[in-house]
């Protein structure tokens, strides 16, 4: 279960995925409702991308714990120059993650209401209206869902360089059955 120098555990694997899903499901879900009309669609699926990123924002405070006390395999030989393009990328990828995290509940709680999660429960606003960060938020997150599409669209293809060309197998650290 725990990550250990050449491969990821069951843990950071399921981090990994489930993370992948959820915001690969968020990005596409709010690029195609940022570009409706206002309307019941858009109201439904702001809703849905709102509930789902108030859960997932607590299983994101589990993944960034979970990484800063686990141990991670050691870095894929490469040339320093992709060593480092790979710690650049993983750095991008997290700091737009976490850029979209803190705008998304911003952008809710600056209109002066409570982030609702699936009418089950309510997150309330800390903060009251707020028009021009509102604004400015929402700028901030549509510019991170875009560096976060083309870096994973990156690290989707950095994988697949791994495993096609170079034939390192390291996709074998994120996936159990190619071991």
């Amino acid at each position: 279960m725990k990550d250990t120098t050449t491969h990821y555990g069951g843990v950071s694997r399921f981090n990994h995925w489930i993370g992948a899903l959820v915001v690969i499901a968020m990005l596409a879900v709010g690029l195609y409702f940022g570009g409706l009309p206002r309307g019941d669609e858009k109201s439904f699926l702001r809703g849905i991308h709102v509930s789902f990123g108030g859960i997932f924002f607590l299983f994101l405070i589990f993944r960034i714990f979970w990484r800063v006390f686990s141990q991670s395999p050691q870095p894929a030989e490469q040339p320093a120059q992709l060593q480092l393009l790979t710690k650049v990328m993983h750095w991008v990828l997290l700091l737009a993650v976490l850029t979209m995290a803190v705008t998304g509940p911003l952008i809710v709680w600056t209109r002066g209401v409570g982030i609702n999660v699936f009418d089950l429960f309510s997150i309330p606003s800390p903060i009251g209206k707020m028009p021009e960060l509102h604004e400015t938020c929402e700028v901030i997150h549509e510019y991170a869902a875009q560096v976060l599409l083309y870096g994973i669209i990156l690290h989707v293809l950095a994988a697949l360089k791994h495993q096609f060309i170079d034939k390192d197998n390291l996709l074998s650290r994120m996936v159990k059955r190619l071991r």
